[in-house]
């Protein structure tokens, strides 16, 4: 017990230390996010460290607690990549096509080192689970890629990429304790430490009324992969945990994904494109604040996650936990169809805005800023 507490706080002082002098060196580089006055509302140009701390310190409580070897080489690999692919696109934005090329092979490369056949997905796959490896393989590598844009996609309010990662990864441990899986206990026990000496920085609160530091792509993507590997793992490794029940654990940025996806086509615009359409955004613009926004989407996320734990526990077959993921799916299409007056002609309770919103999704995001509506130009968003 003792030798958990100690490399508990020496991880948490390693990760804070990182960040207090990465926070220096990346300004020094011009690692920053600056505002744009569109999308990025924040105050002057914040330091993009957070990713590079988190998983820095992470990977040395790995090697120096000699717990790397749980999550594989292949695993390690696959985070370098990632992560460098971020850093280099925090400092210069990399083509939206070299990037999605990236995270594929990145995602073969953590699928492939999976013991995929054995994916736990339903009666009718197991039985016949020969068969459908190839397209089990196919999933692993959709899922892992797309959950990386997922996380990227959610990182746009204060806390809360990092905060909803905290609560997927806690869930995650409770799934993996109950499964007796226990050799990446103490991978994801660090890596929520990690997250925690991060939260410090990025979180509102009663001691921070913004974030001094941000993710950055490096740090979203490489939570994002680390989330949707170690699901693909349990899923893989224990019979009593079906990969439906897991993504209950982190269907809130699946969903809001699928759903900007959608939005965006029926636009006539690239669904890799940037805009404001997000569903924190539309609680933004609803009249929440950054930090009312980030707890309501973290508890919404926690509610989630223990649906899916409690379907594990209770055995629940896998089918009925996929189809049940329908709920939060409709849930927010009926938000975001409500929040975008939809279903009435007004934008929530701000009626006047409403015309404003459809005429500023027919433009490109840079030609909005002046069309958009009063509610989407608060000046402290971020």
């Amino acid at each position: 017990m003792s030798g958990i507490f100690f490399n508990t706080i020496a991880t948490f002082v390693l990760c804070v230390s990182l960040i207090v002098v990465l926070r220096r060196l990346t300004v020094a580089y011009q690692l920053v996010d600056r505002p744009d006055l569109i999308r990025k509302r924040h105050t002057g140009a914040v330091p993009l460290c957070g990713g590079i701390a988190i998983f820095s310190a992470f990977a040395v409580s790995a090697f120096v607690g000699g717990w790397s070897a749980a999550l594989g080489m292949n695993f390690w690999l696959g985070l370098a990549v990632i992560l460098l692919m971020g850093v280099v696109d925090d400092r210069r934005p990399l083509p939206a096509g070299g990037r999605l090329v990236m995270q594929l092979a990145m995602a073969i490369a953590l699928v492939g080192g999976a013991n995929i056949g054995s994916l736990s997905v339903g009666v009718l796959f197991t039985q016949h689970s020969d068969l459908f490896l190839p397209l089990f393989f196919v999933i692993g590598v959709l899922f892992v890629t797309g959950l990386v844009n997922s996380w990227n996609m959610l990182d746009g309010v204060d806390g809360l990429a990092g905060g909803t990662a905290g609560v997927a990864l806690i869930w995650l441990m409770i799934v993996a304790i109950f499964a007796g899986v226990g050799d990446i206990i103490a991978p994801l026990q660090a890596l929520c430490v990690c997250l925690c000496a991060f939260l410090v920085f990025n979180m509102r609160g009663p001691w921070r009324a913004r974030a001094s530091i941000f993710l950055g792509d490096a740090g979203s993507t490489a939570l994002g992969a680390t989330i949707a590997y170690v699901i693909v793992l349990l899923a893989t490794k224990s019979s009593a945990v079906s990969f439906p029940a897991l993504l209950w654990i982190v269907i809130l940025p699946i969903t809001d994904t699928l759903s900007l996806i959608v939005r965006r086509i029926m636009h006539g615009r690239s669904p890799m494109s940037a805009d404001r359409w997000h569903f924190h955004h539309l609680l933004l613009d609803y009249g929440f604040t950054p930090a009312a926004a980030t707890n309501t989407l973290v508890v919404i996320s926690f509610i989630c996650g223990g649906i899916g734990f409690a379907g594990i526990k209770a055995g629940v077959p896998a089918e009925m936990m996929a189809a049940g993921l329908l709920i939060p799916i409709a849930l927010h299409t009926a938000f975001v169809l409500a929040a975008t007056g939809y279903f009435s002609k007004t934008w929530l309770h701000r009626g006047s805005n409403f015309d404003l919103y459809r005429e500023a999704a027919r433009l490109p995001v840079a030609a909005t800023a002046a069309t958009e509506p009063r509610a989407i130009q608060a000046p402290s968003e971020e």
